[in-house]
């Protein structure tokens, strides 16, 4: 049996600030798995509950602290309206393939020659399957 690490969950997340919770965009506070912590945004079975009560706890009394002392920002409607349309176009397109069906091949295209124990031909065959599918999504996009 061969034997290897993974993700318990996704790494990454919200970079927040130790003390605070508070994330580059001021106001942005996040704590639980959305938050990159000490162990980027992996909870490991077991830290996920203290985790959140001790950071969401410092989250919530940082953000109220923030919301006290200053003012709400004004609200661009437009951009917000933008923002959401270029991120539903992909699912409205017209395109002959869904973006859910180029998704899952990446998805295994990675698992299949990315994995843990990789190869030069493995990974060579990995990027020009990532271009066929970097093609096919532009054609996607250029339907409507």
């Amino acid at each position: 049996m061969e034997v290897g690490p993974t993700t318990h969950y996704i790494m990454g997340g919200v970079r927040v600030d130790p003390d605070t919770q508070m994330s580059r965009l001021p106001g942005l506070f996040a704590a639980g798995e959305c938050a990159a912590g000490i162990n980027g945004a992996n909870r490991l079975g077991g830290n996920s509950l203290s985790d959140l009560l001790v950071f969401g706890k410092r989250a919530g009394e940082f953000a109220a602290k923030f919301a006290r002392e200053n003012q709400l920002g004004g609200i661009d409607i437009g951009k917000i309206d933008t923002v959401a349309r270029e991120a539903l176009a992909p699912f409205e397109r017209s395109g002959d393939e869904n973006p859910y069906t180029i998704q899952k091949d990446l998805q295994e295209t990675m698992q299949d020659l990315v994995g843990i124990v990789r190869t030069e031909t493995e990974m060579r065959e990995a990027l020009e399957k990532i271009g066929n599918l970097r093609t096919r999504a532009g054609k996607n996009r250029n339907h409507r």
